[in-house]
């Protein structure tokens, strides 16, 4: 194979003129020529340093970019689980089927449930057959005086409802409720077998601290048959679904036409 230095001074010696060759003018262009390759190499071997630099950096970089990319990308965040809605409190609870076993004034025979405002003043009852409330207290002028009741019918004992007839207030020698829970304990008598915590509240007895009342809360409602009594905070409403007729009691006020 001819060298590419041969080739230069065998061309310059064609192209020159007939006179002895200058071996100096050669060598300057050999030397030029070996120059030029070795810049082109040293080019050639820093452009390609420079690439595997780039492609090192890029393969060191990458797993930083990829990062970054995740970084910037928008999260998902998955959604708290909720906790579960509590089911609302009962309001109203059905007694038809509970009670004490009572008799009335004409000879009927029903399941009597007892209970007693939250503060304690009305002791109520309420039936398949009537419901009625007797108050410890009163404002002046709201209870009717004794005279009202026969000289054998006892104290005026509160208003009562019975049957489809209209509301009245009615006389007794006993109390006609009796809304004691036994002991203090969480459970009673089966005049207040309507009772539990989750339904009604409970406050002592005011002559007796180890007793306490089975108290129907404001807002809760006990029925029984057509018969209903609901506790608010202006007083106890009861009233027959049937026949409209009812009434509304408090310390301050007693309706009997409600």
């Amino acid at each position: 194979m001819i060298d590419l230095d041969d080739l230069i001074r065998q061309s310059l010696r064609e192209h020159t003129h007939a006179t002895a060759p200058d071996d100096t003018l050669a060598e300057l262009v050999v030397a030029k020529g070996r120059h030029v390759r070795r810049t082109r190499a040293a080019g050639l071997a820093a452009t390609a340093l420079v690439a595997v630099a780039g492609l090192a950096w890029g393969w060191a970089a990458l797993p930083l970019l990829a990062q970054q990319g995740i970084a910037a990308a928008p999260t998902m965040s998955r959604p708290t689980p909720s906790e579960p809605t509590p089911a609302p409190k009962a309001t109203v609870r059905n007694v038809a089927k509970l009670g004490d076993p009572s008799e009335g004034a004409n000879g009927t025979t029903f399941l009597r449930n007892d209970f007693a405002s939250p503060t304690g003043n009305f002791h109520c009852f309420i039936s398949t057959a009537g419901a009625g409330c007797s108050g410890e207290k009163w404002d002046k002028g709201v209870k009717p005086s004794r005279k009202t009741c026969g000289a054998t019918e006892g104290a005026v004992l509160g208003p009562e409802l019975w049957g489809g007839a209209t509301a009245a207030w009615e006389c007794g020698s006993d109390p006609h409720s009796l809304p004691f829970l036994a002991d203090g304990a969480d459970a009673g008598g089966k005049g207040v077998a309507w009772w539990d915590p989750t339904f009604g509240d409970s406050i002592p007895f005011p002559p007796d601290s180890s007793v306490r009342l089975a108290v129907l809360p404001y807002g809760k409602t006990l029925v029984a048959g057509d018969f209903s009594c609901s506790m608010a905070r202006d007083g106890v409403t009861c009233s027959n679904a049937v026949s409209g007729h009812g009434f509304r009691v408090s310390r301050a006020k007693v309706d009997l036409g409600h």
